[in-house]
């Protein structure tokens, strides 16, 4: 404590929070697991998935990576005016954009299989999030019923054409 830093009272220091804060010594500084990925789980909220997504998952292309403005408008324009809001349809068109638009080597379908039943987490979070331009949050929380969010997938999958060579090649 420097005399300057802190008031006279009584004709004692009385020490600032600096000066408090200078005394206590750093604490050691705790190193992050390596590679440590949370994910929502919905019967035990934030749980750690170890070593984040598959190398093959994290190369797959977003639908956004993939659009043009061009496209982003027309398929604004179609899902207006044919999509009907059922989540099982809303996985299918959803699907349908991606495998058109991405790369075909190697075969988006050849690089989904290996991961099926689990969709890619940057791939789901923005099918979920296409699902929900179309009314299918519940009021709670802003939330997609667990239900619809099933059929959301499944439709993805059934799209894709993996889901039935994926199960019986197991």
């Amino acid at each position: 404590m420097d005399g300057q830093a802190g008031e006279r009272a009584g004709g004692r220091v009385v020490p600032t929070p600096k000066d408090l804060a200078a005394l206590k010594t750093p604490a050691p500084e705790r190193q992050p697991a390596p590679n440590a990925t949370l994910r929502w789980s919905s019967d035990k909220g934030w749980v750690e998935r170890p070593g984040g997504e598959p190398a093959e998952a994290a190369a797959l292309p977003t639908l956004a990576q993939l659009t043009t403005a061009e496209q982003r408008w027309a398929d604004r324009e179609e899902d207006i005016t044919t999509v009907g809001g059922d989540p099982f349809e809303v996985g299918q068109v959803f699907a349908r954009r991606w495998l058109a638009r991405v790369p075909p080597n190697p075969p988006a379908r050849e690089r989904l299989a290996p991961l099926y039943p689990r969709i890619p987490h940057r791939i789901d979070g923005e099918l979920l999030r296409y699902a929900a331009r179309f009314g299918l949050l519940a009021h709670k929380d802003d939330q997609i019923d667990e239900n619809d969010r099933y059929a959301i997938r499944a439709g993805f999958w059934r799209e894709t054409g993996v889901e039935a060579g994926a199960t019986t090649g197991r």
